[in-house]
Formats: C-alpha cells, structure tokens, sequence
C-alpha cells in the first residue's frame, strides 16, 4: 500500500482542477461512483470542488470508498490518512495517502488540502474510467520547499493552559484555578517533556454564624523521557517534584520508571489507542506538619498500573483511563481512579477541554496530626480523612511554536500521573 506525506505532494506541485471543452462527453452513468466515509464538515464542500463524481449513499454501490482519519501531531496540528478502496472493476485497487495539516491553517485551508488529496488519490481510478483526458494539472508555489526549510523552534513546541475547577467530596465544594506551561520535543525515537505548573485557591465561606477566608498553594515540576522500544513497547522515566499546603507535604521528589503496551500498532493509531503501563516509582516526601503515623518524613515506593483507551477523532479524542497503585512498604495504602477526558480543537492551536475524575481512596499517608479547624475543613484548605473524591475541570489550551514537527508519537500519554498522596481540591490528573 503506498504512503505518501503532503510535503511529498508540495513537491510534485499544487494542481487546479479543470474540464476542457471538447465536443466528446463522457456520459452522466460513466462518472465514477465515489462513497464518502469521514469526511465529517467537509463533505459538502468536497462535493462541490470534485463535481465531476457521482456520490452514492451507500459504500456498496460504489466504485471507490474514501476513508479519511485524523490524528493531533506533536506541534498541535492533525495527520490526515486518505484509504482508497476499490470496488467493483477497481477490486484490490487500494492506496493511502497521507498529509499533515498546520495548527495555524484555517478551516478553508484544511478543507483545500484535503481536497487536493483526494483527488490526488482519485488520479488512477479516473485515468481508468475515461476521465483523465478532462483533467489539466500546473505547479503554482514554487517557495514553498525554502518556507518549509526555516523552524526557529527547532522542533520545540511550548503549550500553556488555564483552567477553572470544580471539586467536591462528602464534606464541602471548591471553586479554584491553576495554569501550566511546558516545553515538549517529539521524534519518532524520543519524546521529551518538561512541565511547570501551579494551582492557587483562594476561598471563602460566610453565614450568619461564620465568615471564614483561606487559600492553598500546590507546586508541580515533572519530567518526562520516553523511548520508543518497537511498534508496541515504550520504555519511560518521569522525574517529578510536588509540594503542597492542602495535603501537608513541605517537598516530594520522585523517579518513577515504567514500560508501556499498546494493543493496538503505534504506527496505525489513528483511530485508537489501548495501553497497559506499569510503573516503580521511589519517592521522598518531607512535610510540614508531623503525620498521623508520626512522620516528620519517609521513604515511600510507589507502584502503579494504567489501562487506558483512547479514539481519536477529527474534532479532537476522547478517552477513558483505571489507574491503580499501592505502596509496596504500606500494602493496605492503596488507590483507584478513573478519568475520562474529552478534548475538543476549536481553532488555530486553540483547545477547549473537560475532565471527569472519580477516586477510591485509601493511600492519605501525609495526612497531618493536628486537628483541623472549622475554617480549614469548610474552606478545603488542608486534607481530611476521606474515602472518596470527585471533580470536573473545564478549561482551555493554546499551543504555539514549531509548525513544521509532523511527527505522530502517542507513546506514554495515558493513565493518571499519581505523584503526590490524594488529587483533590483543584489538584490535576495528567
């Protein structure tokens, strides 16, 4: 089956495509009959660029069914996968044809390119039905290969978000805020990452009888370094330091180490992703007030497993990850999430995201052994003993920089990143 990428079909130039006026036509029940299947919003416009084809409304009268997928790519833009499957005369005349889409292209430039593909894809059925002595083709952007050389980024791509918070739990509700920035490359070997973020609640709670006011701080630094190890195998290290006012810990550091299975071939993620990830994470934690089990600080090793299904979509990907972990030196501490994410592309690099946890939790080693007061139980402003937890986060992400990273590396995404004892109160889940 023959791939080819969009900077290949730059190179052999951008077409227009015409009719001529000879007195021969071909006859109307001799178009080509073309089925349709993902085209989504640009079907219509698809329609009206490549008129000279019948489009039938079932795959089983057509002579040729068009499967179009997307998948994001590292810099925040989608690769595009065209199949072309004969039927009929054309049986077992299939291909594919691949192309990248910018993250700055406008929804008429999308649409462009796909056009172009299509009927790049389409040049071999309708040579055979009769149709290519209608067809003219001409170059017309002969700077595009100097464009493309030029990336001041160097194949860097840095994403900033802000998010409102919702949380709650058996004893009261938090409204907060948080923001990231991070600083990510991606090849088809490597994937690097570096994120920075903070969360900061300011809240307060007035009645008749009570008025009370407080605020939390919740630091995060994480690294991460994945290698591709085969088509299915990844191998991964995430060093990580966390802090934070809510859950009693002064600084935790931690390196975890894990590996990665996915069903489903790396390289055909275009539609979806089901992993499996374990991983052995030691970590340090020092905290600011003595624990319950009279810690000032300690040793903990963490292990955690991941499943995590994914489906990726044109408008963005939904997912849906069960994590566990215990600490193999405190068996009976243990934990269960589960997420479900959906992420939604709105417009040049900018995204629109909501995020549904529910947790079972059994693993608040860092809780502190002070009493809590009546305004830091009200107001969420430190942890209390609870076995479960829930939240929703709506926010937004905008990505910039490197443009021209086509590479499409999914490896070690999924699953809940479980780097501090309990995910609540505007904590996040990665």
């Amino acid at each position: 089956m023959k791939k080819i990428s969009l900077f290949t079909l730059l190179l052999l130039g951008t077409f227009s495509t015409m009719f001529s006026q000879e007195n021969d036509t071909i006859p109307k029940n001799n178009y080509l009959r073309v089925y349709l299947d993902g085209a989504s919003d640009s079907e219509n416009y698809i329609k009206v660029k490549l008129w000279y084809i019948d489009y039938v409304r079932d795959q089983k009268l057509s002579q040729v069914q068009i499967i179009i997928n997307s998948q994001p790519t590292a810099s925040g833009g989608a690769k595009y996968s065209v199949r072309f499957i004969g039927h009929e005369k054309f049986e077992n005349k299939n291909d594919t044809l691949q192309y990248v889409a910018k993250v700055e292209n406008s929804n008429r430039e999308n649409r462009d390119e796909l056009t172009n593909v299509i009927t790049m894809g389409l040049m071999p059925y309708l040579a055979s039905n009769g149709q290519q002595k209608y067809m003219a083709f001409d170059y017309t952007d002969k700077t595009k290969l100097v464009e493309q050389s030029i990336d001041k980024y160097k194949n860097w791509v840095y994403t900033a978000s802000l998010n409102t918070f919702l949380s709650g739990d058996k004893v009261s509700e938090i409204l907060s805020g948080d923001g990231s920035f991070s600083a990510a490359r991606i090849t088809d070997k490597w994937k690097t990452r570096l994120t920075a973020g903070i969360n900061y609640g300011s809240n307060s709670y007035e009645t008749t009888k009570y008025s009370f006011a407080g605020k939390t701080v919740i630091k995060n630094l994480k690294g991460l370094v994945v290698k591709s190890i085969n088509d299915h195998w990844s191998w991964g290290l995430e060093p990580a330091f966390y802090a934070s006012t809510y859950s009693n810990v002064k600084a935790q550091f931690s390196f975890a180490s894990g590996i990665e299975y996915d069903v489903f071939p790396y390289s055909q993620s275009v539609n979806d992703l089901f992993t499996f990830k374990y991983r052995l994470q030691p970590l340090h934690n020092s905290y600011i007030e003595k624990t319950v089990f009279d810690k000032t600080s300690e040793f903990l090793l963490n292990q955690i497993v991941d499943i995590t299904y994914t489906h990726i979509t044109g408008w963005g990907n939904i997912s849906s990850t069960l994590t566990g972990s215990d600490y193999i030196n405190h068996t009976k501490a243990y934990r269960l999430d589960l997420v479900n994410q959906a992420n939604f592309r709105v417009a040049k690099g900018l995204f629109f995201n909501v995020t549904a946890n529910a947790s079972l939790i059994n693993n608040q080693l860092s809780l502190s052994s002070q009493s809590l007061t009546p305004e830091q139980i009200i107001l969420h402003q430190r942890e209390s003993l609870s076995n479960y937890s829930y939240s929703l986060q709506v926010g937004i992400r905008y990505t910039f920089g490197s443009i021209f990273n086509n590479i499409v590396n999914p490896r070690y995404e999924g699953g809940v990143n479980i780097d501090n004892e309990i995910i609540t109160s505007g904590e996040t889940a990665d």
